[in-house]
């Protein structure tokens, strides 16, 4: 048997070949073979596929049929494989068909801190595993925790801490399935004509926020209270986590913000006069994750989505400027990054950030580590941010196990 002309090589058709078209006849999706009609699938509008009559209306008085019979969806298929199987890396893209779709959130606008997913996004790599993910951003860290608990988005990404606090002092159905900031980005941002060099130093100040009980008031409490300062004796307001909030300094309004590594490099290389104290809380700093029964029932996609996750930053820990660079132009093409058009800056930041991702072991990137996850659940209890005790597990390491084990 061979495939029929198609203008390419001949070659016989092989069993992959047919295991190929099998899976496509066996998918969930019906197939229509006439182009100008209109096309229905099993999730149509009006909750059902319309009767004959209707859809001969709609059709413009066309007699049809919208589902293919097999010999004829048979001959159709063969004859798109006699055109695309040749094409090189097809076969493993359709064998990866069937993972789902994901949503993922970020707690901000998009930044290069982000770029192990935002980059798996344009180089492919997640359409490579067959999963369909879409980037949304968020608004605070605590917003993740929320909309990932309630199955509004599938997985997002947020800080370690306040994330186990929401995991055992308010029983949220979430867990950690991944570490992708080993320590905590953030630092608390001053001007060098007032800085703020210790923890010692925001008693009594105003300091900004991006989000009340977000990952970042987190690390402020606990920093505060392994300090010995009172955290009531520091006001919060709400500020954006953007170079454009060093203009509340500036004003008087806040006397320091906390921002992430890509706001503090920012102001940095526009020669702001900024002073940087790192918040280092001994908590893993930024985590991924997802909703325990939603995790049960599609392991798959998760497993799809750390695999492709891992690669990215594998590969973008391996770059040097120059690949950085084409990196980053790839994302800014898609995503709205401040300023990623500033090759400086873009660098400075992919650096700094590459420096979260890694641990003593770059190839346990994303890994949740057993030793620092104990740590900082303990630091949380010693600091009493955690209300009570849980049997409940803060962290998974299965999926990371199963997409790169």
């Amino acid at each position: 048997m061979r495939l029929i002309d198609s203008g390419l090589p001949h070659r016989p058709v092989s069993k992959c070949d047919l295991l190929c078209i099998y899976a496509i006849y066996k998918s969930s999706f019906y197939i229509w073979y006439k182009p100008a009609l209109p096309v229905f699938s099993h999730s149509y509008a009006g909750g059902m596929l319309p009767a004959p009559g209707q859809a001969a209306a709609m059709a413009g008085g066309h007699n049809w049929s919208p589902f293919m019979k097999r010999r004829e969806f048979l001959g159709s298929a063969a004859a798109a494989a006699a055109t695309l199987l040749p094409l090189p890396g097809l076969v493993s893209v359709v064998h990866a068909q069937g993972k789902g779709k994901l949503t993922f959130l970020t707690p901000s606008s998009f930044s290069l801190a982000f770029s192990p997913v935002l980059y798996a996004s344009v180089a492919g790599h997640f359409a490579k595993e067959g999963l369909d993910l879409k980037v949304e951003a968020g608004r605070g860290a605590a917003q993740v925790v929320q909309l990932t608990a309630a199955k509004q988005v599938q997985t997002g990404r947020t800080g370690g801490a306040n994330y186990m606090m929401a995991r055992v002092n308010s029983n949220a159905p979430v867990i950690a399935i991944a570490t992708i900031a080993q320590r905590s980005p953030f630092a608390v941002i001053s001007s060098k004509d007032a800085p703020i060099r210790t923890p010692q130093d925001l008693a009594g100040k105003v300091i900004g926020v991006q989000s009340a009980g977000g990952s970042m008031e987190a690390t402020l409490d606990l920093m505060l209270m392994r300090a010995k300062v009172d955290p009531k004796s520091v006001r919060r307001e709400r500020v954006a986590d953007s170079a454009a909030s060093f203009g509340m300094i500036q004003s008087k309004r806040v006397q320091g913000f906390l921002g992430n590594a890509s706001s503090a490099i920012r102001l940095t290389a526009q020669n702001f006069p900024v002073s940087t104290m790192q918040m280092d809380d001994g908590v893993p700093g930024q985590v991924y994750l997802a909703e325990e029964a939603e995790l049960a029932a599609n392991k798959d996609a998760f497993v799809a989505f750390l695999r492709a996750a891992y690669r990215s930053a594998q590969e973008l820990i391996a770059m040097d400027d120059a690949a950085l660079q084409k990196a980053v132009a790839l994302m800014r093409g898609k995503y709205d990054i401040p300023g990623s058009d500033n090759t400086p800056i873009a660098l400075a930041d992919m650096r700094a950030n590459r420096e979260l991702w890694a641990t003593a072991n770059p190839k346990q990137v994303l890994r949740c580590n057993e030793a620092q996850w104990t740590e900082g659940e303990s630091l949380l209890r010693q600091a009493g941010l955690l209300k009570q005790p849980t049997t409940k597990p803060l962290y998974t390491n299965d999926i990371w196990e199963a997409a790169n084990g």
